[in-house]
């Protein structure tokens, strides 16, 4: 485990040196015009090139060079399936790592250094350890599932059936790629609005896909390990709106990256059933309400939604928060 969050942070350090230098990688390298009119010919894949450059600096890094080995062995595949399988791979691996550095992280800040001052001096249940469990089970099954949505987004931007941008000159600079991140934004937080709310409001959708989430519906049954503790459908049907959006509104690719993955530490921090008052952002404690209350604040990161459509519940001060 030591040697793996060891090299894990090696990756880590070197892909953030590689986006800030950018020079040492052939995709960032050269005339971005001329990178731009290639990609319009279809004579060149940045998005493909980048994935490969991950998956080779990824396994490599953290000794799983079995993996792609394994999967080169396989003739039912052909090349392209080959790459595409290797990629799910790596997101699996990568959202395990993630998932439990992240929630085992924030228990151990929660539950270990502020427990006192958090549970201890305000007479707060801590979560049942029979709570906890279930939680990791229902998640890491789930994962197998989670994994293939970059992989489903990858296959639609890489053959050109998005309006996913590599360059930010394809956009015409970065007022427009400002806007369109804004926008980009907005339309995903209505969507997973709506998608979420529709899981509460059709019974056949929340009794076999959403109920199971719900099943932690107490402030003392919410932990960092809840995240992505859903029903496989559950969790891709929520995140869907990162890539239909990418029909809609021009996205850009690291960028769009960047959310998937911030998504997963978002939700982590709103399944603590901690305090932060930052209104407009939909925090833990709005959150919290959703699950003891059910059909309150169904939006991701905003209150904006719950608002303008009535679904909004500002929770109540007590004296142990």
């Amino acid at each position: 485990m030591v040697s793996i969050s060891k090299n894990l942070r090696t990756f880590i350090a070197i892909l953030l040196l590689s986006i800030v230098v950018g020079q040492t990688i052939s995709f960032w390298q050269g005339d971005v015009a001329s990178n731009i009119a290639k990609m319009k010919a279809g004579t060149y894949n940045p998005y493909r090139e980048f994935n490969v450059w991950l998956n080779d600096i990824m396994y490599a890094h953290m000794h799983l060079n079995f993996i792609p080995n394994w999967i080169n062995t396989l003739s039912i595949m052909d090349e392209h399936q080959k790459y595409y399988f290797t990629c799910y791979m790596r997101d699996l691996v990568a959202g395990t790592i993630v998932y439990w550095m992240t929630a085992g992280g924030w228990h151990i800040i929660i539950y270990k250094l502020f427990r006192k001052s958090l549970f201890d001096d305000k007479n707060r249940k801590l979560p049942s350890w029979d709570v906890i469990f279930h939680q990791m089970w229902l998640a890491q099954r789930s994962l197998l599932v989670y994994a293939m949505l970059p992989i489903i987004s990858e296959i639609l931007i890489e053959n050109n059936l998005t309006k996913v941008y590599f360059y930010v000159e394809q956009i015409g600079g970065w007022t427009n790629y400002a806007i369109c991140f804004v926008s980009y934004l907005s339309l995903v937080e209505i969507c997973i609005y709506w998608m979420h709310r529709t899981l509460h409001t059709n019974k056949w959708l929340y009794n076999n896909i959403h109920g199971p989430h719900h099943y932690y519906n107490k402030k003392e049954m919410l932990t960092p390990w809840a995240s992505i503790a859903f029903h496989p459908i559950d969790g891709m049907l929520q995140a869907s709106p990162y890539v239909v959006c990418l029909f809609i509104i021009p996205m850009h690719y690291y960028t769009h990256m960047c959310m998937l993955f911030f998504t997963s530490m978002w939700a982590t921090n709103i399944h603590d059933a901690m305090w932060g008052y930052c209104e407009p952002i939909m925090g833990s404690k709005y959150h919290t309400v959703h699950h003891t209350h059910f059909v309150y604040n169904y939006g991701q990161f905003f209150t904006f939604c719950d608002q303008y459509w009535g679904t909004l519940r500002v929770p109540e001060r007590t004296k142990s928060d």
